[in-house]
């Protein structure tokens, strides 16, 4: 599978309704084992369904899956760049550390904006299983390092 936005966090960009502002709202990072089979048309990060994100979270030592756990990161330091030369705009956010992290195999991330009640309320916006992944926890630290031309880029071309 590749990097994508999901269909619903990508109209969220441009929704004045239920927008979701990548500097201004909270966004984390949650990761899930290989049985998550994302799908772009997935809206929450809990829908009730069975292959739900949630439902394949990690879980284990350094990573307390679930809504406002320890588990998941906020994403830090967010910028959003024009990248004239190459036609595109980039989002990007300082890199994630889990210290001491024994939870099984990260085999993608998702990115969501935390939800004001719950999971049921947290919006998937991205999808990321390239740059690494997967990524096998075995009680030492685990850094994502996002890649240098942004997490996520919007091509204007």
């Amino acid at each position: 599978m590749v990097d994508f936005l999901y269909n619903r966090g990508s109209a969220d960009l441009w929704d004045t309704l239920q927008p979701v502002d990548m500097i201004a709202d909270t966004i984390r990072v949650m990761l899930c084992t290989a049985s998550y089979v994302a799908d772009r048309d997935d809206d929450l990060v809990d829908a009730g369904g069975a292959n739900d994100a949630i439902d394949h979270e990690l879980s284990g030592t350094g990573y307390v899956a679930g809504h406002g756990n320890s588990g998941r990161r906020t994403l830090a330091s967010k910028t959003i760049t024009v990248d004239k030369p190459n036609d595109r705009t980039e989002f990007d956010a300082a890199d994630v550390t889990w210290a001491g992290i024994n939870a099984g195999t990260a085999a993608q991330a998702v990115l969501h904006k935390e939800g004001s009640i719950d999971d049921t309320t947290a919006r998937l916006v991205s999808h990321i299983d390239t740059g690494g992944f997967p990524l096998v926890t075995n009680g030492t630290d685990l850094t994502i390092q996002w890649n240098t031309e942004g997490i996520l880029q919007l091509s204007t071309a």
